[in-house]
C-alpha cells in the first residue's frame, strides 16, 4: 500500500465518530424491520428471492419508503417494473434530504444504469461509470459518519473493488472494518473471493472455511457461492461446478450463483471441445 494512500485511510478512520446517531430513514418502524431483514438475507445468506419478498413487505407497510423502493428496483428482474420504479423515484427524490438522500441518489443511479443495460442501450457504459463515482463519493461520507452500518460498508467495499480492483478493496477493509465486522459473512466471503483473484488461494480457502463455520446453515447459498468462485479461480472446474450448482439449487435468484454457474458450464464445455479437437 502506498504511504499517501495509507495516510488517507488512517485519517478517514480517525475522523469516524463511533458515537454518531443511526442513519435515519423516512419509513415506518415495521417497514424498516423488513428492510433490514432483506439486507441480511441478500448479503449474509445469499437468498435473493427471500430478500425480494422482504423488500416487498416493507413497501406494503410503507409505500412511500423510497430507499426501500430503490433497493427493490435493483433486485427485481422485471424490467417493466424497474422502469416504473425509476420514473417514480426520479419524481419523488426531492422529498428526501440529508444523509438518506445521499444513499438514495446512489441507488437511483444504479437502477438507471441497470435499466439502460437491460435495454441494450449504449449509454449504459457512461451511466455505470457515473454511478460508481457517485457511489464512491457518497458512501465514503456515510460509512465514516455511521461506521457501524455494516451493509453500507460492504457496498462501499464492492464499489472500490469495481473501480480499483481487489488489492485496493482489501487494503481498505484492513483499515475500515470494525472488529465485529471482520466476521460478517458477506465481508468475509468478499475477502476470500478477492484473495482468490490475487491467486492467494491458501488465504482464500482458509477464509471460506471460517465462513462455513460461521454460517453453519447448509440451506443458505452464501458459502457454496464463495467456494465456487475460489475453485473457479483455481481452475478446479468440477468442484467449482458442484458448489455453483448447489448454490443455484438453493436459490435460483442468487445472481452470484447463476453467473458463476453459467461461466463454469461454459469453461467445462470449452475444455471438452479442446479435448475432442485434440483427439482428431
Amino acid at each position: 500500500m502506498k504511504p499517501f494512500y495509507l495516510f488517507l485511510l488512517l485519517f478517514l478512520l480517525w475522523s469516524c465518530n463511533p458515537t454518531a446517531e443511526k442513519l435515519k430513514y423516512s419509513a415506518s418502524k415495521d417497514a424498516l424491520e423488513f428492510y433490514q431483514q432483506g439486507w441480511v438475507q441478500i448479503m449474509d445468506e445469499g437468498r435473493y428471492g427471500a430478500a425480494e419478498d422482504s423488500y416487498r413487505k416493507a413497501l406494503e407497510l410503507d409505500p412511500n419508503f423510497l430507499v426501500g423502493k430503490s433497493v427493490l428496483a435493483r433486485l427485481t428482474l422485471d424490467l417493466e417494473e424497474r422502469l416504473k420504479f425509476e420514473e417514480e423515484l426520479f419524481k419523488k427524490s426531492n422529498q428526501i434530504a440529508g444523509d438518506e438522500r445521499l444513499l438514495l441518489d446512489v441507488y437511483n443511479a444504479l437502477v438507471h444504469y441497470t435499466n439502460l443495460r437491460d435495454q441494450g442501450l449504449s449509454a449504459s457504459k457512461s451511466a455505470l461509470s457515473e454511478a460508481l463515482q457517485l457511489a464512491e463519493k457518497n458512501l465514503q461520507k456515510l460509512i465514516h459518519k455511521y461506521p457501524k452500518k455494516t451493509y453500507l460498508k460492504a457496498e462501499y467495499i464492492e464499489i472500490l473493488h469495481s473501480l480499483y480492483g481487489p488489492q485496493r478493496a482489501l487494503d481498505s477493509m484492513a483499515v475500515l472494518l470494525l472488529p465485529e465486522q471482520k466476521t460478517n459473512p458477506f465481508l468475509l466471503g468478499a475477502s476470500a473471493s478477492m484473495h482468490a483473484e490475487l491467486d492467494q488461494f491458501e488465504i482464500a480457502m482458509e477464509q471460506a472455511k471460517i465462513l462455513g463455520s460461521i454460517v453453519k446453515d447448509n440451506s443458505q447459498p452464501k458459502t457454496y457461492a464463495v467456494y465456487a468462485f475460489i475453485l473457479l479461480e483455481m481452475k478446479d472446474l468440477l468442484n467449482a461446478k458442484y458448489n455453483a450448482d448447489k448454490a443455484y439449487q438453493l436459490d435460483p435468484r442468487n445472481l452470484d450463483a447463476s453467473r458463476l454457474k453459467e461461466k463454469i458450464d461454459q469453461r467445462i464445455a470449452q475444455e471438452k471441445n479442446k479435448q475432442t479437437t485434440a483427439e482428431y
